[in-house]
């Protein structure tokens, strides 16, 4: 057994480095490589999911050199090649007994393994905002969590968005910050959007700036589409009220959300639900901190939800009833229903083809019929074609906005005087 030493003991020999670069994490990923002027170069990890209940596996290659991973923003220095995998870990337990010391968790649980090479520093990403914590050497550490139980470890080094480890020994560990003092924290706004045929749904979700616990609501929300926007600006006070407010007229509840540092399996469930006719026009969300109830200003977060983003956003012809597809436009032959349950985008012309035809109105299926009918029958076949003629100059100055129109978009390459009997004979041939 390792000896336990008391925890100030054990946090007495932190130092602080410099504070480095502002904040570089991005969990979308930018490409395979780029460097930022931080200095730390940009990997995108290989990312392997076999079971949706389960953490994903990220996988990390690099040369020598300073690296930080696009999804984690963990960061290494390494002298020579290296490869390893880490996922996310469940912090729920081992952060129980962390109350218990009067700390709380400052970043991600992460489990690191070294495949090949040698890491010659680590640093866990946090998201404590540091500037206006004194004695900052006291504050910080990091749970190690070994065969022997939990280990709370000294780090070597804090900066505005990591702490370094003193050994880059590896098990699972996550960095710690102590819980006797006003934190602000790093956060990110995370909007789930879901479109039906009357109404839209927004799941609007803040939250501590934790990877982890993205990949945790991005699994519940696997139905809705995330919508990205930038984070807030300014680290937000922990225990704090805020609400969330929209320009157009929106039901949204509840009227609060305690911004909080819980556990994944309690923070996914903690969100403001927003509902909606679907709107004409772009509009705005506003986060507001509350003092004695009432929103503070300025606020502390807003951003512009585009009519676009909702439109794109999924099930947004799905009855919320049925289920099944409801056509109650012209087809967007760039999202059909097809696409918005997750299957591939329909892209050869063979397909959108049959997907308009699907969709037309009964009136211009008749005119198909009609036409296929003409082909058949010489006595009909020049009536037809003469009619067709006559449609097709028509079908020219035709509004490109309107359903006429979008069809026309599509057949403008065919003769027309043969298009409609061409459409339903290379369909059929197909």
């Amino acid at each position: 057994m390792k000896e336990d030493y008391g925890l100030e003991q054990k946090l007495s020999n932190i130092t602080l480095g410099s504070k480095g670069a502002s904040r570089s994490l991005d969990l979308e990923g930018i490409g395979k490589i780029t460097k930022d002027s931080s200095g730390w170069t940009k990997l995108e990890p290989e990312v392997n999911s076999t079971d949706e209940d389960e953490a994903s596996t990220y996988s990390l290659k690099s040369e020598a050199g300073n690296f930080e991973c696009s999804v984690s923003g963990l960061r290494w220095v390494c002298q020579d090649k290296v490869s390893f995998k880490y996922q996310f870990c469940s912090s729920e337990e081992p952060m129980k007994r962390m109350e218990m010391m009067r700390y709380m968790p400052a970043g991600p649980l992460i489990d690191i393994t070294v495949i090949s090479g040698k890491l010659s520093e680590v640093y866990l990403p946090h998201w404590i905002c540091i500037d206006d914590i004194p004695n900052i050497l006291q504050k910080f550490a990091v749970l190690h969590i070994d065969d022997c139980g939990d280990v709370v470890e000294k780090v070597s080094e804090v900066t505005s968005s990591h702490v370094k480890l003193c050994e880059p020994v590896f098990s699972p560990r996550a960095p710690l910050v102590k819980k006797d003092f006003p934190v602000k924290i790093h956060c990110n706004v995370l909007i789930y959007s879901k479109a039906y045929a009357s109404c839209t749904v927004l799941h609007v979700y803040l939250t501590p700036f934790d990877p982890a616990l993205k990949e945790t609501i991005d699994k519940k929300k696997k139905d809705f589409r995330f919508i990205e926007k930038p984070c807030p600006n300014e680290g937000l006070t922990m225990q704090q009220d805020f609400n969330l407010t929209a320009d157009i007229t929106a039901e949204i509840c509840p009227e609060k959300i305690t911004l909080t540092n819980d556990s994944q399996e309690k923070q996914h469930s903690i969100f403001f639900d927003v509902g909606f006719e679907n709107p004409d026009s772009n509009f705005h969300l506003t986060l507001s901190q509350l003092n004695n109830g009432e929103p503070q200003l300025p606020p502390v977060w807003s951003c512009v939800i585009r009519k676009v983003e909702l439109r794109n956003s999924g099930d947004s012809d799905v009855k919320e009833t049925g289920g099944q597809p409801s056509v109650t436009g012209p087809l967007d032959l760039e999202h059909s229903s097809d696409e918005m349950h997750g299957v591939a985008s329909i892209k050869t012309t063979k397909e959108r083809l049959l997907k308009k035809l699907e969709d037309l109105r009964q009136e211009e299926f008749n005119r198909f019929n009609s036409c296929q009918t003409s082909a058949q029958d010489p006595k009909l076949k020049d009536n037809q074609l003469e009619n067709t003629a006559e449609e097709e100059t028509q079908w020219m100055n035709t509004d490109p906005e309107s359903e006429q129109g979008d069809i026309f978009l599509v057949l403008n390459k065919l003769s027309f005087s043969e298009c409609w009997m061409k459409m339903i004979i290379t369909i059929a041939i197909f």
